[in-house]
C-alpha cells in the first residue's frame, strides 16, 4: 500500500503493535507454489464521486484467486476483517486446513490491530507480515491492487460507493472465473482451484455470478 497524503493513507505504519516476523521473504525465499498454502493481502485507495474509498483484498498465492475482499468509507480494521471473513469462508468451502495457511500483510495498523490479530489466532492462521516498507515485500498483493483498479476501475471517479461495490464485485467474479493467467497454465483462478481440490463450487463464493468485462 503506497503512501498518498490527499487519502488518508501515509500513518498507517505510526503505530505500537507488535510486528510479526516475515515468513515470505526468508531465504530461501518462501513459494507459495499450492492452492491455500497462502494467502497475501493488503489496502487499496479508489476515487469515488463522494470521495476516496478503501478496497481490502485477500489473494491466494497459489491460484492466484481473490478470495476475500471489502469496500469501505473508512481505513479502520472493519473492512480487512470482512475481507479475511469471506476468505476463511472460501478456504473452508474447499476444505482447506487453516492451520497450515500463512496470510502475509505489510505491518500497517489494521493488520496488526488486536482484533485482526485475534481473528487470525482464533483459526490458528500463521502470521507473516513484511518487516521494511518495500512493496516489493508484498509483491503479489500490490500487484492485484493494481490489477484490479487497471483493468476495471481507472474511470469510476464519478461513481458512488454503491455503483463502486457492485462495479467491484463485478470485476472480481470476471478476474477470478474468466481471466486466464500465465503463472496457472493459462487457467482461471477458480479452474486452477477445481483442478486442484476436485471440487466444484454451484455459486460464486466471491464476486457476483456475471461476468464484468474490463473496461
Amino acid at each position: 500500500m503506497s503512501t498518498c497524503q490527499t487519502c488518508g493513507k501515509d500513518n498507517k505504519f505510526n503505530h505500537n503493535y507488535y510486528i510479526y516476523p516475515d515468513l515470505l521473504n526468508v531465504t530461501p525465499k518462501f513459494v507459495a507454489d499450492t492452492f491455500g498454502s497462502m494467502v497475501v493481502a493488503d489496502i487499496t485507495y479508489v476515487a469515488t464521486c463522494q470521495g476516496w474509498a478503501y478496497l481490502s483484498l485477500l489473494t491466494d498465492a497459489g491460484s492466484r484467486a481473490i478470495v476475500g475482499y471489502a469496500l469501505c468509507k473508512t481505513l479502520e480494521a472493519e473492512g480487512p476483517l470482512k475481507a479475511l471473513r469471506m476468505a476463511m469462508d472460501f478456504y473452508n468451502r474447499y476444505n482447506v486446513d487453516l492451520n497450515n495457511l500463512i496470510h502475509h500483510s505489510d505491518r500497517g495498523v489494521q493488520y496488526c490491530s488486536n482484533l485482526y490479530v485475534g481473528m487470525l489466532k482464533k483459526h490458528h492462521i500463521n502470521i507473516s507480515m513484511t518487516q521494511c516498507g518495500d512493496p516489493l515485500h508484498n509483491a503479489l498483493a500490490e500487484r492485484m491492487n493494481n490489477t484490479i483498479k487497471n483493468g476495471w476501475l481507472f474511470d469510476c471517479t464519478d461513481d458512488s460507493f454503491e455503483q463502486l461495490d457492485k462495479r467491484i464485485a463485478d470485476a472480481i467474479y470476471a478476474y477470478n472465473y474468466v481471466r486466464p493467467h500465465q503463472g496457472i497454465q493459462m487457467r482461471t483462478p477458480m479452474e486452477y482451484i477445481r483442478k486442484c481440490s476436485g471440487k466444484v463450487a454451484e455459486v460464486p463464493l466471491v464476486g457476483t455470478g456475471a461476468p464484468a468485462p474490463c473496461r
